[in-house]
């Protein structure tokens, strides 16, 4: 029993028979005949009608005349239900000669559909984002997709959990989900355990991820510069391999072997942080400059409340005590009350300390206000405000030890209205204001990750 031709199936091959069949269209065709063999033997049987038709010289002046002929006969034989079906679709509208030169077409185009490998899947999600780094838009990228940028930031997050922040100008292709061709431009990459070996290639050498942060640079002269911030990673230009961990970096040319260059990832000073997970930032709040874990966790600014990156992909096994869980602002709508959250098996976190540390040295009496905000790529579980909470988070998410007096933020200020903190409605965004000099004024915010950043 012959399969049942839908409706649509015969609506596609018209439209595809006369060029009106857009991108979806063709895409909707070829899954139809994908997805059911029974359909696809149909189609060939039927639609191709004749391997003497197939077969026929197509600049013979005669051939509509034949094709007409031998369509009208095949429709009118019984067993030919689909053929049937298709012609006395079209004919009502056309004569033969327009029905014999629809069948020629189809006949070009069908074969090519009937043998199409599936569809190019589906491997990253692109965010580009505008000059103060709000997003603009967002959609998915099928591999083998090139993307030529002329200004601002994009970001590539892969189904797999690599992270991608690219500035422009910049030319790339996304050859796969475990693979990007750079052409020219600079990105930042992290990648977590289920990325690992995920590469980067250039005119001149390939980078391939051993865990876990990354910076490539690209020129439209074949000269390359790659850098390791955390983790490890393989460089290699034919049979020269070098493997490089934090803090080193590699210059390459499409003439010259690799070789060793100063480790400056000043920058990166836009794309680092859009990785790390930061979106936006306003005000006196401002991402820290991107460096070695290490040194990042030990940054000071006189003038600004730096957002430092801590651990990502932290294994949820510990109970956290935090002093924020709800949105609102503390003080205010939030009440006072350190919450414990229970771990959660098969969950992982992130976190980011929020901090005013300054360089010098100030007099105790010596305060300045900061107001600022950040807002991040996924939702704030929980904050910690106070030195007690943040002390007992150390452990699982700093990344360097920090010794301070003060930690925290002040609820009760003699000369100063109290630091406060609020988390929005979204729960993405953190407002900041604090009244810091002579003292550290921090909290640390904890995110839950994504699946896919796993």
């Amino acid at each position: 029993m012959q399969a049942e031709i839908p409706d649509e199936l015969i609506d596609l091959l018209e439209r595809l028979s006369e060029g009106d069949l857009d991108e979806s269209g063709r895409g909707r065709l070829a899954g139809m005949l994908s997805e059911t063999p029974e359909l696809r033997t149909v189609v060939k049987e039927h639609f191709l009608m004749s391997r003497a038709l197939s077969q026929l010289e197509r600049t013979e002046s005669d051939f509509a005349e034949k094709t007409a002929t031998h369509v009208a006969k095949i429709a009118a034989e019984s067993e030919f239900g689909f053929a049937k079906k298709v012609t006395g679709k079209i004919v009502r509208q056309r004569v033969a000669k327009i029905l014999a030169a629809v069948a020629v077409i189809i006949l070009a185009a069908v074969p090519a559909f009937l043998l199409l490998q599936p569809e190019k899947p589906i491997v990253a999600i692109l965010v580009r984002m505008d000059s103060e780094q709000g997003v603009v838009s967002a959609r998915a990228v099928k591999a083998g997709e090139k993307l030529e940028e002329t200004s601002g930031l994009m970001r590539l997050d892969f189904n797999n959990g690599a992270v991608i922040a690219v500035e422009a100008p910049a030319k790339l292709k996304v050859v796969s989900a475990m693979e990007i061709a750079l052409d020219t431009g600079k990105l930042n990459g992290w990648c977590p355990d289920t990325a690992h070996g995920f590469k980067v290639t250039t005119a001149s050498a390939d980078l391939t991820d051993l865990g876990t942060s990354f910076g490539v640079t690209a020129t439209q002269n074949g000269k390359a510069q790659f850098m390791v911030l955390d983790g490890e990673v393989e460089v290699q230009k034919g049979k020269d391999k070098m493997r490089l961990t934090q803090g080193d970096a590699v210059k390459a040319s499409t003439r010259d072997k690799l070789s060793n260059t100063p480790f400056d990832p000043s920058d990166f000073k836009n794309t680092w942080p859009l990785a790390q997970g930061i979106y936006a930032t306003k005000g006196a709040v401002v991402p820290a400059n991107p460096d070695v874990p290490e040194k990042v966790a030990l940054m000071e600014s006189d003038d600004h409340v730096l957002v430092i990156p801590e651990r990502r992909a932290v294994p949820f096994t510990l109970p956290l005590r935090v002093d924020i869980v709800d949105t609102g602002t503390l003080p205010g709508t939030i009440p006072e009350a350190v919450h414990v959250i229970k771990p959660k098996p098969g969950k992982h976190l992130s976190s980011f300390l929020i901090r005013y540390d300054p360089v010098g040295t100030f007099p105790d009496d010596y305060f300045k206000k900061f107001e600022g905000e950040v807002t991040f790529d996924r939702p704030i579980m929980a904050i910690a405000t106070e030195k007690a909470t943040l002390e007992g988070t150390d452990a699982v998410f700093a990344m360097g030890k920090w010794e301070s007096k003060y930690r925290g933020i002040e609820l009760d200020q003699i000369k100063n209205p109290p630091d406060s903190v609020t988390l929005s409605p979204n729960r993405r965004t953190v407002k900041v204001t604090f009244y810091a000099g002579a003292s550290t004024d921090e909290i640390r915010v904890i995110l839950e990750d994504r699946k896919q950043d796993l």
